[in-house]
């Protein structure tokens, strides 16, 4: 078997290309022979989410992480990924565990809108008002999505997301 970095690169190119069934095909290949590199399930799973398999791209996360239990994008890309299956709970609770693993304010600051996000879609307000605002302190550039993202229309009339979204 080729190694797990050489195929992971290679699957990278197919994806850019579009190339998603060769891609998938050369991951489960791969996998088969050996399904001890998480890097080869992280792919599959971003290839299952770009062919609309949502559950086989959360089963793919989910064998990434057992894998790699500290990965952060590999619990936002899960977390993402039960969000579009409508598993709303699911979402959060992987993107919780991705904030606690991201080391980077950037990469915290995307799980807290996402968190946000979340929340807002299963009815939380409160909870969306925290996380977006903790958001916005570590980049102010997310009171941009903030404004334009469909997830969150429900908190259009609240106040204290208005307030949020003034420029400060």
């Amino acid at each position: 078997m080729k190694d797990a970095e050489e195929i992971t690169s290679k699957v990278v190119d197919f994806r850019k290309e579009n190339r998603l069934d060769e891609a998938e095909t050369i991951l489960r290949d791969a996998i088969r022979s050996d399904d001890r590199a998480w890097q080869l399930w992280n792919q599959l799973g971003h290839v299952l989410v770009t062919t609309g398999d949502l559950s086989g791209a959360a089963a793919a996360f989910e064998a990434a992480i057992k894998l790699n239990p500290n990965g952060f994008w590999l619990w936002l890309s899960l977390g993402y990924t039960r969000k579009q299956l409508n598993q709303l709970d699911g979402a959060i609770s992987a993107t919780l565990k991705a904030t606690e693993l991201g080391s980077q304010p950037n990469e915290i600051g995307s799980a807290l809108y996402n968190l946000g996000c979340y929340n807002c879609l299963a009815g939380k307000h409160d909870e969306v008002i925290e996380y977006i605002d903790r958001a916005i302190n570590l980049d102010s550039n997310i009171r941009e999505w903030a404004r334009e993202d469909s997830d969150l229309t429900s908190l259009q009339d609240d106040e204290r997301f208005a307030k949020l979204m003034m420029d400060k």
